[in-house]
Order: C-alpha cells, then sequence, then structure tokens
C-alpha cells in the first residue's frame, strides 16, 4: 500500500523528539526503514527538500535537521526609499549583484528604538564609487562611502537618514523580497555582531536581546550563519557568542 504523505509526516513527528535535531543519515535510515526500501540518494533528496517545503523540517546546519516549529521566514518590510534605490541599482547598471537594508529592520528586535535611520547600500566593490555617484546626482542627501568612526559619531549620528555605500561581501546570505535584494536574517546578525561603527546603537546588552528575540521567532540556519561569518573572519567570536550569551549548542556551530 503506498504510504500518504500526510502518514509520512506524522510518523516523522512522532519518531524524531521536538526541540532536539537529528542528522542526514538518521532521517535517511528512518525513510528507508519505513517508508522507502532501498531509498535512492537522488529519491532522498528530493523528500528533503518536499519535508523543507511542506514546514515539516527545518535546517539547522548542514546535514542536520529539526521539526519545524512553524517559525516565520524573515522577510523585512520594503519601504520606498529602498525600492527607488533597488530600481535604480537595476536600470542603471546591468546585472548588478546588490544588497539593500535599512538599520530600522533591528528595532523589531531590540528595546530600545533607535530614531535615526542608516540605509545600508551593498554592491560589488568595483561599483562603489559609481553608486556613489549616481545616488548623489538623483539628489540624495547624507551619502558616504564606507566612513570611518570619527564621520560616523560626528555626522550620520546627527542625521535622521544616512546612506552609507560599502562593497557587497562575495556569497553572502541574500533574498529577493518585492524585487529587491535585501539580506537574509543570518547576515543582518552577523553583520550587526562584526560591526563597531554604523550600528553602535544595537551594541551591547542590546545585541545579546537582538539575537534571542531573532532566533525566538525567526528559522535561522546556523550553517549559512556560520559560513557568512567565516567570510567577515568571525566565525570563532560569533560562535563563542553564541555558545556562551544565546545558549546555542556547541556541536550545532561545527
Amino acid at each position: 500500500m503506498k504510504n500518504s504523505k500526510e502518514d509520512i509526516i506524522k510518523k516523522i513527528g512522532e519518531h524524531f523528539p521536538p526541540e532536539q535535531t537529528f542528522t542526514r543519515k538518521e532521517l535517511y535510515d528512518f525513510l528507508e526503514l519505513n517508508f522507502y526500501p532501498n531509498l535512492k540518494e537522488t529519491t532522498f533528496r528530493w523528500r528533503i527538500y518536499e519535508l523543507k517545503k511542506a514546514n515539516i523540517i527545518v535546517s539547522v546546519t548542514r546535514s542536520v535537521f529539526k521539526l519545524s516549529e512553524n517559525k516565520e521566514l524573515f522577510a523585512p518590510n520594503i519601504n520606498n526609499k529602498l525600492s527607488k534605490i533597488s530600481n535604480m541599482l537595476q536600470k542603471n547598471f546591468s546585472s548588478i549583484s546588490y544588497c539593500l537594508w535599512s538599520s530600522n529592520w533591528l528595532n523589531e528586535f531590540s528595546r530600545h528604538q533607535a530614531t535615526n535611520e542608516i540605509l545600508i547600500v551593498e554592491v560589488e566593490k568595483e561599483l562603489v564609487n559609481s553608486v556613489f555617484n549616481l545616488l548623489i546626482d538623483n539628489n540624495y542627501k547624507n551619502v558616504y562611502i564606507e566612513p570611518d568612526k570619527f564621520v560616523t559619531e560626528t555626522y550620520i549620528s546627527e542625521n535622521q537618514t544616512s546612506i552609507i555605500v560599502k562593497s557587497l561581501i562575495t556569497k553572502s546570505p541574500i533574498q529577493f523580497v518585492m524585487n529587491v535584494a535585501v539580506p537574509k536574517l543570518e547576515k543582518i546578525l552577523v553583520d550587526l555582531f562584526s560591526d563597531n561603527k554604523y550600528l553602535v546603537a544595537y551594541k551591547g546588552y542590546e545585541q545579546k536581546v537582538i539575537f534571542e528575540n531573532a532566533f525566538d521567532k525567526y528559522q535561522l540556519n546556523l550553517s549559512s550563519l556560520i559560513n557568512y561569518s567565516r567570510r567577515r573572519k568571525k566565525d570563532k567570536l560569533i560562535a563563542e557568542f553564541l555558545i556562551t550569551k544565546i545558549n546555542i549548542g556547541e556541536e550545532l556551530l561545527k
């Protein structure tokens, strides 16, 4: 008798304890033993895709899963300013790799709400100056190219809205929301952790609160987070922070 999708989902939920992780091999062995004798690797990959799409399991790290807690996927609000900048970049630069976000998105997770906004425009290194000039030519105010700490504290902190143009790190975790390239939450958290100039209003104990609230509310892929932090050369520091401050199991960060 052919197993229904509902039966498979029910048995997975009964077999794997909530909140506990299981490996790719453990999932393979379970499916092969109970539903798909002689399960082929190609078929197994498709089963994983189906289970993820149905929000039954979520990836924790590479080859490690857990049952979904029905947490949301992070999809930030795209304001008119970001939408206009995105349209301008796509119109003026063919096949540009870019990423836009607002520091105000961190207010969702923080106790204290910052009133001034920083719009961060990340583009390919070779296009930083061109994008800066494009923004100036289109009458955008308070635009800066990777300002140092002095400029940030002296000028940007006094502006209601500022725009920072900086280099986009390759292989950054990016998603598209309303046709705008924005960072995944994993990237935002790593950028916050790595920053010592632009996001100081969200540092210190506030940073811990932001991480805790982000992990509580949204689905996060630790492999993606650690891989990106490695590109920022912060993987050891952020792993220590996640273990000691956020109580993330050390085994999940390997």
